[in-house]
């Protein structure tokens, strides 16, 4: 009996050890404009629900990322003079999709002076303090869409509001 016992425990301890890693991943090819055109010296945060965090610099507007499935993750996207812009992702994707659709996005920064001399720029601060996109596949569709469209629209109409 002691036998059969360790024998079971033995085949299931090689299954749980077999089991490997999920190497897929989401590629997010990004581009980060202000008014005046593509932005470089960058620095792209990514903060996972685990609390680990890692630093990407970017000298370059375009640049590459690569989120693994299956996560929530931040990614802060910072430059000096501007005001931080935060994207979540939530890279949850079927089990037996094997090809990852990429996924580009464009991050439009405001500039910190002209964010001060708007009359309501408490309220877009504000807004801009949570994500203004959340990412998530669409398994019916095969494709990523961004959910909070909506915080765009509202932090962009306030601005108009304020420039009339």
């Amino acid at each position: 009996m002691r036998g059969l016992f360790f024998c079971i425990v033995l085949v299931s301890s090689f299954s749980l050890f077999s089991q490997q890693e999920d190497k897929r991943h989401l590629n997010v090819h990004f581009r980060v404009n202000n008014n005046f055109g593509e932005l470089t010296n960058l620095v792209i945060r990514e903060v996972y629900e685990s609390g680990f965090k890692d630093t990407v610099f970017a000298e370059k507007a375009n640049h590459s990322i690569h989120i693994p499935v299956n996560k929530h993750v931040l990614l802060d996207f910072i430059c000096e003079g501007h005001v931080t812009k935060r994207v979540a992702f939530n890279t949850g994707v079927p089990d037996d999709l094997k090809n990852i659709p990429f996924f580009n996005l464009v991050v439009e920064l405001i500039e910190e002076d002209f964010l001060m001399a708007l009359e309501n720029q408490d309220e877009i601060r504000t807004l801009m303090d949570f994500p203004v996109g959340y990412i998530n596949f669409n398994s019916q569709e095969g494709s990523w869409y961004n959910s909070q469209e909506n915080i765009t629209k509202t932090i962009n109409k306030l601005i108009k509001k304020s420039l009339n």
